[in-house]
């Protein structure tokens, strides 16, 4: 038996025990958080999708050896400037950050940014200075528990049990398997929660529920804020809502003198806005008191990275993730994702990506973007390679032995090996080098190791600004028309895939008073494409909605080829579609 990690990118992390022979998986019972349990990706879906065996060129299969030097040709060929490397997080490894080593060591590009987090990270850090992780242990404690953008069955199974037995409040345009449990529901509208956050933290001044003495110590020009807060009518905000004063009333009274989590989701953040979403959530935490004790406080994706002296140097020479211009190329090496699905604004990436003379693809499975490649390298996966699991959702860090020897595929060290002997260059470690590096930063804990950045109660003595206190969000820009006419896109994680891996979604999910039935085909039409999907109607989305899980084919084609203003993020959900009945 050995004790590894899900290498899939997911809150939860989960430890794994694989038998060595049968390779059977099962939950690692004594894991502090995952406790024995895995999801459906990894003990069922990982195992059923078909992985890449053979290495192609121009479409014809290739030994491995002849793959390397086709993409050693290519990238020489390209020349640093002409060279990039755009890389996912479908596998979170640690490791898989090495070739990054490669690209600066050679001067060529990168890219940075985020298509998940990156505009809830920067209101985050805006506002706290780190992005600290929430401890499990403070989620435990907390009296009432706010789900706000985040579908805790699907993207964080484990936290389902810290939700018993508490006050539930869910704030989610769809009513989910988990709004269903809840105390109180608010069904908002989507792109409304900045608006919401500051009627909450308008009211808690209001109604005397902010908590004067942390304001005054532990804040900064809280007086301020509190005018900042008043410009904003409070019918006006209701109405960007889609609430009431009554439905504002029952959520101050859920949260009256209770400690309070919140738990945030990507969901929020997914437009231009998003940083000032995040920032806004955790002023309305500061206005409450509610950071630096035990039971309450915000939970986004944390920073995982935190704490950490990263061995791995990354290139100063980068572009934005979210509309990264693959034309200025002549090499793309595209590294465990799939950008010809998963990028907004498809229909531009398509054209980019047709200007780029060596596309080379490097993963486990086929998908759009490994269709499109000159060269495909396949990988090896999570048990045929030492790596490291950080988790953005708890503080533990799990070494991923090697569990059995690969009869295919290359691993990411392997590939960056190779190309620092190719190109004659000097600095690369040994793989156990880098890795030891990041676990002697570890705090030991039993049997377990923890991020040097867990602390029991984060913020407890200061914020990481520059003040020392937190800091609240200053002004609001935006010039989006939430008014205009059609339906907002929502695009939540699916419960059956992981983004554009394994079996993905194929529907477009509608309210009944649309009037299509079941099976019906239509065509969803934005300012920027459109795509013919069947219906599947459910009462769980508002009217004024339109749900299309992330990773369904084509979904990307409606989807706006921006970033958000900070945290260079993609906004997948900066859009409104109409429908079109096909006959």
């Amino acid at each position: 038996m050995r004790l590894t990690a899900c290498p899939l990118d997911c809150y939860d992390a989960c430890a794994v025990v694989v038998e060595r022979e049968s390779l059977k998986m099962t939950g690692a019972p004594n894991h502090p958080f995952t406790r024995g349990s895995l999801c459906t990706h990894l003990y069922r879906h990982y195992r059923e999708a078909e992985r890449i065996q053979k290495p192609r060129v121009d479409g014809k299969e290739v030994s491995m050896e002849e793959a390397l030097e086709a993409v050693a040709e290519a990238i020489e060929k390209a020349g640093p400037e002409k060279f990039l490397l755009y890389r996912g997080s479908g596998n979170v490894g640690f490791m898989q950050s090495v070739t990054e080593r490669f690209v600066a060591e050679y001067g060529a590009w990168t890219t940075e940014g985020s298509l998940c987090d990156g505009a809830g990270q920067a209101g985050i850090e805006a506002g706290r200075g780190k992005n600290l992780l929430l401890p499990i242990e403070s989620i435990e404690e907390a009296e009432a528990i706010v789900v706000w953008g985040r579908n805790v069955s699907v993207t964080d199974p484990h936290m389902m049990r810290l939700l018993e037995e508490k006050t539930l409040i869910v704030i989610d345009p769809v009513r989910t398997k988990v709004a269903r449990m809840a105390d109180l529901f608010l069904q908002i509208r989507p792109r409304s929660d900045f608006y919401l956050a500051v009627l909450l933290s308008r009211f808690m001044y209001m109604e005397d529920m902010e908590d004067a003495k942390f304001l005054e110590e532990r804040c900064e020009d809280a007086d301020w804020y509190y005018d900042f807060l008043r410009t904003f009518r409070v019918v006006v905000s209701l109405h960007k809502c889609g609430i009431t004063l009554d439905d504002l009333g029952d959520l101050l009274y859920q949260l009256q003198h209770k400690k309070t989590v919140f738990l945030v989701g990507t969901g929020v953040q997914k437009y231009t806005i998003g940083d000032q979403v995040l920032h806004a959530i955790d002023g309305l935490a500061a206005v409450m008191g509610f950071w630096g004790r035990p039971g309450v406080g915000v939970q986004f994706l944390g920073d995982s990275m935190a704490g950490f002296q990263n061995p791995i140097d990354h290139s100063p020479k980068r572009v934005a993730k979210p509309d990264a211009p693959f034309g200025r190329f002549t090499t793309v090496l595209v590294q465990g994702a799939n950008p010809l699905a998963q990028m907004p604004g498809l229909s531009k990436v398509e054209k980019e990506m047709e200007k780029v003379e060596n596309l080379i693809y490097f993963g486990l499975y086929e998908n759009e973007t490994s269709a499109k490649a000159r060269i495909v390298l396949p990988a090896k996966d999570f048990l045929e390679k030492e790596d490291l699991r950080l988790s953005y959702g708890h503080p533990w860090v799990q070494p991923m032995p090697k569990v059995k020897e690969a009869s295919f595929g290359i691993s990411e060290y392997e590939l960056t090996k190779f190309l620092f002997g190719r190109f004659r260059l000097d600095g690369l470690r040994e793989e156990r080098e880098y890795i030891e590096a990041m676990t002697s930063q570890c705090i030991q804990e039993g049997d377990w190791l923890k991020s040097p950045a867990y602390e029991s109660f984060p913020y407890e003595e200061s914020f990481d600004t520059d003040s020392g206190n937190f800091e609240f969000l200053e002004e609001f820009e935006d010039d989006f028309d939430d008014e205009e006419p059609g339906l907002w896109l929502i695009t939540p994680k699916s419960p059956r895939s992981l983004n554009s891996q394994f079996r993905r979604e194929s529907h477009v999910r509608l309210h009944p008073c649309h009037g299509f039935r079941d099976g019906e085909r239509v065509r969803v039409v934005s300012d920027h494409g459109s795509v013919e999907l069947p219906v599947e109607v459910t009462d769980a989305v508002r009217e004024d909605c339109v749900l299309i899980y992330a990773g369904t084919p084509g979904v990307n084609y409606l989807t706006p080829p921006i970033k958000s203003l900070m945290g260079k993020s993609a906004c997948y959900q900066e859009v409104k579609v109409t429908l079109e009945k096909i006959a």
